[in-house]
């Protein structure tokens, strides 16, 4: 009886691993069945032309899908990631244009600093970092709710980009500044390998540092966390900064592709960035996620919209498959919660 028993509990052990898993690497499963109904659909969605223009969206829209899963990881959430990036492109499309570069003399008076493409950089990072840290504080130092102070930040962002930008499409972006955002290596874009980089180094950062582990036991029970010396405050505190960084990055990688900074220069990835992190894995609950995950929700999402865009879907019809992929990524994270309950 002892030894069936024995047996039982192994079987429920390979059982649980199995489907553990197969939960974890579904994500590559569904974006491969996703690619081929795109490429029978479309047999130019396997062109290198159209690989390599899926890769160059999903640069921007990457760094926008780390920044808010590092902040989801610890059980919070970040509504202004996109208006960030928009703000501190604005901002640094300023700060660069000169009467050399710019298309229009008239905009480079107006408009024009000038200052080298590299002092701008870091001037729209650190910006794009400190827009993070203000973010954090009144989330974990002053314990406000993160969705309606991250609420207030975006649509305040919104609105100083159209007052400093003018609602103008500012031109005459540096040819350094752009290299990353348009250069190749061969047929791939280097925009590509250096979002490659990125995850491999947020990868590294969650599995082999003390603040990635932190993050998970934040986000998975704060008290607990706090209770084994924790200082969920800064924990939070620094994920919101990084997620400002990052939010800095996706600008930087945005501007240098498109060669312009307006306040209309994106639209939506908000909501495609949450749905790309949920579809890959990272929980709305916090504690969950894995960068390999995360990668896989922003490659799947990346497809689904070059495939939609290359059967010429109207855009109305886009937008309601992209609430359709939102409320299902929402029911997964909802499934996964559940599955880890019934199976403590």
């Amino acid at each position: 009886m002892q030894v069936e028993s024995k047996t039982q509990a192994e079987t429920r052990r390979t059982r649980f691993a199995y489907r553990h898993h197969l939960q974890n690497n579904f994500i590559w499963v569904l974006l491969v069945l996703t690619m081929c109904v795109a490429w029978f659909a479309n047999p130019r969605f396997l062109s290198a032309l159209n690989l390599s223009n899926i890769m160059l969206a999903a640069a921007p829209l990457g760094c926008l899908v780390l920044a808010e899963s590092i902040v989801l990881l610890t059980g919070n959430f970040d509504l202004s990631i996109e208006a960030n990036m928009v703000f501190v492109a604005i901002v640094g499309g300023l700060l660069m244009v000169t009467p050399e570069t710019a298309e229009s003399q008239i905009a480079a008076a107006q408009w024009g600093i000038p200052w080298s493409w590299p002092v701008a950089l870091t001037v729209m990072l650190a910006l794009a970092s400190l827009i993070g840290l203000l973010n954090g504080i009144m989330v974990a130092r002053f314990r406000m709710n993160n969705f309606m102070v991250t609420m207030a930040t975006m649509i305040m962002l919104e609105g100083m980009a159209l007052l400093v930008g003018e609602g103008r499409n500012i031109f005459g972006i540096p040819e350094g500044f752009r290299y990353i955002g348009t250069a190749k290596a061969g047929a791939i874009p280097v925009a590509a390998i250096f979002l490659l980089a990125l995850f491999a180094l947020v990868r590294d950062m969650l599995k082999s540092t003390v603040f990635g582990r932190q993050l998970y036991a934040v986000g998975s029970n704060r008290a607990a966390a706090r209770a084994a010396g924790i200082s969920d405050t800064q924990v939070i505190i620094l994920a919101y900064v990084l997620c400002g960084l990052l939010s800095g990055v996706a600008a930087f990688l945005l501007v240098g592709r498109l060669g312009t900074a307006s306040a209309g220069i994106s639209s939506g990835q908000l909501f495609l960035a949450v749905a790309a992190a949920v579809v890959g894995g990272v929980s709305l609950f916090g504690g969950r996620g894995t960068a390999m995950g995360i990668l896989g929700g922003l490659l799947l999402m990346s497809v689904i919209d070059n495939a939609m865009n290359l059967a010429q879907i109207p855009p109305n019809y886009v937008q309601i498959v992209r609430g359709g992929v939102i409320l299902l990524a929402v029911l997964a994270d909802a499934l996964r919660v559940g599955f880890g309950k019934r199976t403590l």
